[in-house]
């Protein structure tokens, strides 16, 4: 059976025309096709919908790909990804996305609940890419990878895409790492507490 595509607005057939189980990524840019219409400092329409229809919605943060205005206006719709990515390169690594981690923990900062956090990159996570049998879960028969993470209360410098700064109260740090049962080294991360002591 064909699968019915959800109407779109002509300015945004995609996400309008993606399918059931479609992932749009790069979700919560700030240049010229967001999500956001400006004018109205709201979310187009099509993207409550698109979501609501079973689109599924991706950070893809990268070095272009994550503004805090439209992260705003989004969390203020309680419109929220359902799954968070870094889109890690060389030039993102080093700021703004940094790692896994800070992404999580500016979804956070805009209001996501910490359990959406974490199920957006799991178990969400896995059941997108069809591999819910595999990992995504700690259950029985499924590849041993782990990360345990500590929240830090403080105060935390993280910038967006476009070079804004926000002072977030909030931080998740690894503790420790397992992939396939076996443990790795934690290396520190580049977000330091600037909470005085």
């Amino acid at each position: 059976m064909k699968k019915k595509h959800i109407d779109s607005n002509p300015k945004l057939s995609c996400p309008g025309d993606l399918r059931v189980g479609d992932i749009y990524t790069h979700t919560f840019h700030g240049h010229k096709s967001t999500i956001v219409d400006f004018n109205l400092n709201k979310l187009h329409p099509v993207i409550h919908k698109s979501q609501q229809n079973g689109v599924l919605f991706d950070v893809g943060h990268g070095q272009g790909s994550f503004s805090w205005k439209v992260s705003d206006i989004a969390s203020k719709e309680g419109f929220f990804p359902d799954l968070i990515s870094t889109d890690l390169h060389s030039l993102s690594m080093d700021g703004p996305a940094y790692d896994l981690v800070t992404v999580m923990s500016k979804f956070l900062h805009v209001g996501m609940s910490l359990y959406d956090v974490v199920r957006a990159v799991t178990s969400q996570a896995a059941a997108a890419i069809g591999w819910s049998e595999v990992i995504g879960s700690l259950s029985k028969g499924k590849v041993g990878d782990i990360t345990i993470l500590r929240l830090e209360k403080g105060e935390f410098m993280l910038e967006d895409c476009e070079d804004s700064l926000r002072t977030c109260n909030q931080l998740l740090q690894p503790v420790a790492v397992w992939k396939g049962g076996v443990t790795f080294p934690i290396k520190p991360g580049n977000i330091k507490n600037t909470m005085k002591k």
